[in-house]
């Protein structure tokens, strides 16, 4: 299965990397442009689509009472503000803020302690007078007197006549505390019941408390029978468990009288109206939605105040198709291409000559358009409040595309890309500066960056990045707009902050910010698969020796995997003085002569190494030369089996160019007659190219060239090393081998000094160690001379 696996991506990315012509290019690369222009314009266009209006006047066809004559359906989806919805939702609001109260814990001392211990000592007393009967007691004592003569019998027999006090007066607090007794009966009974009670406790620590509403009782209803009496029964009765039932009944009764003497708590309808007012202001607009395609009348129906409201709106929201609006977008894009596209055309004008990176860009960009689109009916859903906090850019993934176009390719291509972008956003966002600023600076910190990613923490130092820059935006758009950032509503600080319009920004720059940093990451591994690109991580991992073509180079061509190691440093010195790719440059010379490992001993370095007789005839001259090119040809093989991206194959064949194998070609010329030599082809005498195209590359065609000739070098001086250097350039330059490099004359000179200063500190002069027996003998003389 993975034999399967590798063959059929081996295909397709020999399809996406193969060299084609510009012209094939360029078409590719109109269709897919076009493409994405209409895509584009799409996305962009679709809040202009609308549908023929209907006639909903009073003599119109639509207009209310009438039978509809046809079936109308919502060709788009769009949302309107409805008032009545509004009205509704602000009913419920006022209808669920709990009823205010005010309770008095100031009356307990006052009013009801003050007068139990007054009666308690009138009944004390009584009974140190000896007059202890219910008659006596009841006139005695007021506030007793409605009391049966059994209750009063059972106080009087009652021993414990210290804990009656405590009974009736636990009894009243647990009341009082519980329950919100009220003077008058509230006309309101059922919907504090629905609402519950807020009450304003007067006089304790905890100033407010929200209760049930039937915990709000009119003392009328404490005597009564019914619920509330069983209630206040059982609570007695909790309270005193072991006492009898007539006694228990008595104290009960006493106790309710204090409590129906002294109602503690105050209905307060200025507080009730001003906190449903603030409930019924925090309502926003409510709007309604008709969906695409929604039936919002069929023919022969009633056309009901209800249907001629979402006609209305449909007239007035979903209008005919705006030609104009749709042309002038479609014109924008044309513009903003054709400036992308001469940017490029100066700045980059081969960086796009490949199928496999016209795919790359494209789709990324088709994702983030996508994107757009399925955000924009997020953002503004007719149940959504985010365009009163936040901005569009803001969840746009404009950094991710730029990220990664900036770190697989250039910064320039990308802020190119992410230019033509910013202004989808701007579109997209219903023509917002403050999102168009969000993407804009965030594609070109994120292009820029993109380059510097060198380790995995750059990725969170880019998350880190970009949500900075998010924040310093989007705190200017508020400044401009004059947004509130934070607002006090006495909750505490920390409630107020996370409640906060400053706290919900910080916190969607973050989140945009990390994740388009961990969408890179997520992409990265899956274009350098599908697309084989080598970005850095990928040619890391193709540096490590471990290889399994670096292992059989090793293995059967040790000198030439020497060689290609020496090759290596000279190479990636030159490429990092000149602020080039140096990790490429590195990656491409270990895998230049890979080629060789089918036919190492034919190779002058290995055959000290593989001295078996080798089945090619050095003798002649032209199968020579075909067996040394084809191992530029069997490398390119080797490199396209093992998905080697185009960029490291590159070095394979362009390090040696269309170079001429000058001993073969000599040794052809010397051995045939003088009019038999113009019958040799010098091109079979040639490597097959191309030509250096990259810097890169004409680095290393110079380094292998130069480690070779440095083996032959008598003495290692400065001297002899400029001279050498300068006669392989000069060589090179002869053969007009360097002439689609980009190398300079500057460069030249700067390759030079690299390679002269990589060779004298490995090819430095050793000194001769003695041999062992001259050594010894120097120490026998010394020891003769002492004896004597």
């Amino acid at each position: 299965m993975k034999a399967i696996l590798d063959s059929s991506m081996t295909q397709v990315t020999d399809f996406l990397t193969k060299v084609r012509p510009v012209s094939v290019v360029r078409n590719i690369q109109i269709i897919l442009v076009s493409l994405t222009l209409l895509f584009v314009t799409y996305v962009l266009s679709i809040p202009f689509f609308g549908q023929t209006s209907v006639n909903t006047d009073v003599d119109g066809l639509f207009s209310e009472g009438k039978i509809a004559p046809e079936t109308i359906q919502s060709v788009k989806e769009f949302s309107y503000e409805d008032t009545e919805k509004t009205n509704g939702e602000k009913q419920k609001a006022a209808a669920s803020v709990p009823f205010a109260f005010d309770k008095d814990f100031g009356i307990l001392v006052v009013g009801i302690d003050t007068n139990l211990s007054e009666d308690v000592e009138l009944l004390r007393s009584i009974l140190a007078e000896g007059k202890g009967t219910p008659a006596i007691v009841k006139d005695r004592i007021p506030r007793w007197r409605n009391r049966t003569n059994e209750e009063i019998q059972a106080i009087l027999d009652y021993p414990k006549k210290e804990k009656l006090k405590n009974f009736i007066q636990q009894y009243t607090n647990l009341i009082f505390s519980k329950y919100c007794i009220v003077k008058e009966d509230l006309p309101f009974a059922k919907d504090l019941d629905k609402a519950g009670a807020r009450i304003r406790n007067i006089g304790t620590q905890d100033q407010t408390s929200i209760i049930d509403g039937n915990l709000v009782i009119p003392r009328s209803q404490i005597y009564k029978e019914g619920p509330v009496a069983s209630v206040l029964s059982k609570l007695a009765s909790e309270k005193l468990p072991n006492v009898s039932e007539s006694l228990l009944k008595a104290v009960s009764r006493i106790g309710l009288y204090y409590v129906y003497s002294y109602p503690a708590c105050n209905y307060n309808p200025e507080e009730t109206e001003n906190a449903r007012m603030r409930a019924t202001n925090s309502i926003p607009i409510q709007k309604s939605r008709i969906q695409a395609n929604e039936v919002i009348v069929r023919a022969g129906d009633v056309i009901t105040p209800e249907v001629k409201l979402k006609l209305d709106m449909m007239n007035l929201y979903a209008t005919r198709a705006n030609l104009a609006s749709i042309g002038s977008i479609f014109l924008t894009q044309c513009v903003l291409i054709v400036i992308v596209g001469f940017y490029l055309i100066r700045y980059r004008p081969n960086r796009l000559n490949d199928l496999s990176s016209n795919l790359i860009i494209f789709f990324t960009l088709w994702i983030v358009i996508a994107s757009i689109y399925l955000l924009s009916k997020v953002f503004y859903a007719t149940d959504s409040d985010l365009s009163g906090v936040y901005y569009f850019g803001m969840f746009v993934p404009v950094g991710m595309l730029c990220l990664l176009l900036g770190f697989v390719y250039d910064e320039q291509l990308s802020i190119a890309i992410g230019f033509f972008l910013s202004f989808a956003v701007f579109f997209a966002s219903r023509y917002n500066p403050t999102s168009f600023m969000l993407a804009f600076t965030v594609a070109v910190m994120s292009s820029i960056y993109g380059r510097r990613l060198l380790k995995r923490i750059d990725f969170l130092k880019a998350g880190f990045l970009l949500s900075f820059v998010q924040i310093l935006i989007t705190t200017a758009g508020y400044l401009f707009d004059g947004r509130e950032f934070f607002v006090s509503t006495g909750s505490g600080f920390f409630r107020d902050l996370s409640n906060s319009n400053l706290f919900r920004i910080t916190v969607m720059c973050f989140v945009n910010g990390f994740a388009s940093a961990t969408a890179v990451q997520f992409l990265l591994p899956m274009y350098e698969y599908i697309f084989n690109i080598p970005t850095r991580f990928k040619l890391i991992e193709l540096a490590d020796t471990g290889h399994p073509l670096l292992q059989q180079l090793l293995t059967k061509a040790p000198s030439t995997y020497t060689h290609t190691f020496m090759v290596a440093a000279l190479s990636e010195r030159a490429a990092q003085n000149l602020n080039l790719d140096r990790l490429l440059v590195r990656v491409g010379v270990y895998f230049h002569d890979i080629g060789k490992i089918p036919n190492a001993g034919f190779f002058v370095e290995n055959q000290h190494l593989i001295p078996k007789p080798e089945h090619i005839d050095k003798n002649n001259p032209a199968l020579a030369a075909k067996t040394v090119i084809d191992h530029v040809l069997d490398g390119i093989e080797m490199a396209k089996k093992a998905r080697l991206p185009r960029e490291i194959i590159s070095f394979i064949p362009e390090h040696h160019g269309t170079s001429t194998m000058a001993f073969f070609y000599h040794k052809a010329l010397q051995e045939i007659s003088p009019s038999a030599r113009k019958n040799i082809n010098k091109r079979d005498f040639q490597y097959p190219g191309p030509k250096p195209q990259s810097k890169e590359t004409g680095i290393v065609m110079i380094a292998d060239s130069l480690e070779a000739a440095s083996r032959s070098l008598d003495e290692v001086s400065p001297e002899s090393l400029d001279e050498l250097i300068r006669k392989i350039i000069n060589s090179k330059l002869a053969e007009n081998q360097l002439d689609e490099s980009g190398l300079t004359i500057g460069d030249l000179e700067i390759i030079k000094a690299s390679f002269k200063e990589v060779l004298l500190s490995s090819l430095h002069q050793r000194p001769k160690y003695p041999k062992p027996e001259d050594t010894k003998a120097l120490e026998t003389a010394g020891s003769k001379k002492i004896k004597k």
